[in-house]
């Protein structure tokens, strides 16, 4: 039997939803690379020997608790960098004004954001076939660190760790037929969406048309109305 093969290339966009009750969607297309690290509760084996002879074995099996996922972006957004580092940025008629970081020595509570890093699928004439997410629950953000070089552009590197709830998967990929687009309002979203073209990502509650989708939740077009996923 063949086995079907995708050849995945770039990063597309990288978005960050916050887990609140008015979710903040921070989107943007200027990661440079991302890594997601598997954590593991490693597994054991304990072997009865006797001399030259393994009479049994008792081996338990690594678990994954989740993903440490690093990126690079190539640009500096103090949003993104205030709800990964856990302080506070004040941006005024986008213009920035200031960062605060989080008061040293004390407990730091980050809040947790869903993130989804989307790469797209070529064919061979390098046309985009498709767009591939992978999609990390609960993500929260650690302290970020800062690294200037005269004569180069800074590029701030993130760390966030994704620890899913009991019974979550700690990881989800999903295809695609199109970038989601971001709505908070009943004039964002589309007119006249393709069956199964128009993937959204719902940012806000009770908007007409969207009232049976969660906030900060994927949805797709089915040719009748929108459907969570």
């Amino acid at each position: 039997m063949a086995t079907m093969q995708m050849a995945i290339a770039n990063i597309e966009r990288v978005d960050i939803v916050t887990e609140e009750t008015t979710p903040r969607v921070f989107s943007f297309d200027t990661a440079s690379d991302a890594t997601a690290e598997a954590q593991i509760s490693a597994g054991a084996e304990n072997e009865l020997r006797i001399k030259n002879k393994i009479l049994a074995q008792n081996i338990t099996e690594d678990i994954v608790k989740g993903f440490n996922v690093t990126f690079t972006d190539s640009t500096f957004s103090p949003e993104v960098f205030a709800l990964i580092d856990g302080g506070a940025s004040t941006v005024t008629n986008n213009e920035f004004k200031w960062y605060t970081a989080p008061t040293a020595g004390e407990v730091v509570e980050r809040v947790k954001s869903t993130m989804v890093v989307y790469a797209s699928e070529k064919d061979y004439d390098g046309n985009t076939l498709s767009y591939i997410a992978f999609v990390f629950l609960h993500a929260k953000g650690s302290p970020a660190s800062v690294s200037l070089k005269d004569g180069e552009f800074y590029s701030p590197s993130y760390t966030v760790k994704s620890r899913p709830s009991k019974g979550q998967s700690p990881l989800g990929v999903i295809n695609l037929p199109s970038l989601p687009v971001i709505v908070s309002s009943e004039a964002g979203i589309p007119d006249s969406p393709v069956s199964g073209k128009t993937c959204i990502l719902v940012a806000g509650n009770n908007i007409a048309g969207l009232t049976d989708i969660e906030a900060g939740t994927l949805a797709i077009y089915s040719g009748s109305g929108w459907n969570a996923f």
